[in-house]
């Protein structure tokens, strides 16, 4: 009697240069999933496309947050956190920090602000996490948009009046 091989997955995270490297030779392949993310151990992982009421949603937190603060937001951008490249709805930064990372994929440092746009796909525990890989990359502040549009008050004085048309 013979069996099957236990297939493991050593819990050890790849290192950032890894992780950028995998980034980059994905993003060079043509046949590459469109909607992805590494965690921490290099793995892909996919998701499925963002609906078009979503991709509004995040595009007017994009313009409000750019008209409210200056600087620049900008949708989906690949940003390297302790728990992999991690692509943020929306990103926001002030111009200097813009011109710090000038030419980076993914960034290397995360935004002042990142905003997560809830999908009926996600769960609370991907949500949280993404939330903690921010903040503990140097994010000032992690918003999540509900479905339903609500949010908490901001530490940073970010006001998302989003019309009630978006959901």
């Amino acid at each position: 009697m013979h069996a099957d091989p236990v297939i493991e997955r050593a819990d050890v995270a790849v290192s950032r240069d890894d992780l950028i490297r995998r980034w980059n030779a994905l993003a060079a392949n043509a046949e590459s999933p469109d909607y992805s993310e590494l965690n921490q151990f290099g793995e892909l992982i996919l998701s499925p496309k963002p609906t078009t009421a979503h991709q509004r949603v995040a595009s007017a937190i994009a313009r409000i947050l750019t008209l409210q603060h200056g600087g620049e937001a900008v949708t989906e951008v690949s940003v390297l956190t302790d728990r992999g490249i991690r692509i943020p709805d929306v990103v926001w930064m002030p111009a200097d920090r813009w011109a710090a990372c000038r030419g980076q994929t993914p960034l290397e440092l995360v935004p002042d602000v990142c905003v997560e746009v809830l999908s009926p796909s996600n769960t609370r525990e991907e949500i949280e996490m993404k939330i903690g890989a921010y903040l503990r990359g140097g994010a000032r502040e992690v918003i999540v948009v509900g479905l339903k549009g609500k949010r908490d008050a901001s530490a940073l004085g970010i006001s998302l009046s989003l019309p009630p048309e978006l959901f």
